[in-house]
Parts: C-alpha cells; structure tokens; sequence
C-alpha cells in the first residue's frame, strides 16, 4: 500500500460508525435519484425545473453529500413520481 492509500485508510478508520451510516444513505439516496432520472430520461436539470430549483442546487445534491430534510427528500419523490426511501415494516 502507498502513503496516500495508508494515509487515506487511517482516516476513514477514525470516522465515527454513526457519519459512516449517514454517507452511506446519502450516497444510497443520491444513487436512487440518479437512478431514476436515467430511468426516466430526465436531466438534473428537468428535475430542477420541475421542482422550480436551481439547476445548481440538483447538481450540488447529486455531486456532494447532501444533509437532505425530509421535506427536499419529499419534494424530489414527487418531482421524479417515485419514492426515494421505502420502510420496512
């Protein structure tokens, strides 16, 4: 392993496993909606004009780590017709 690899693995080892579930669903969340806009040949920016967004603020949850609410997370279910999160019951 190289300096940055070993560098880089400390680091992640020193992450909390609580930030660690939280970038696992944003990621699991941003998936989704990439996902579906594919699926439904939407762009980023379709999806912002739908939601009457700014094509950057779409581009921002789809290329960053978003601490979305669950009203933005409503708000994008409805824009895209699907649902982002299913519970288990």
């Amino acid at each position: 392993m190289n300096n940055k690899q070993e560098w880089f693995k400390s680091k992640v080892e020193k992450v909390s496993p609580e930030i660690m579930a939280e970038v696992q669903l944003s990621a699991g969340i941003i998936a989704r909606i990439d996902k579906i806009l594919k699926e439904k040949h939407m762009s980023q920016r379709d999806l912002a004009r739908k939601m009457g967004k700014d094509e950057a603020v779409v581009s921002r949850w789809i290329t960053g780590f978003p601490n979305f609410t669950l009203r933005t997370l409503s708000q994008i279910s409805v824009a895209l017709g699907e649902p982002l999160i299913r519970l288990a019951e």
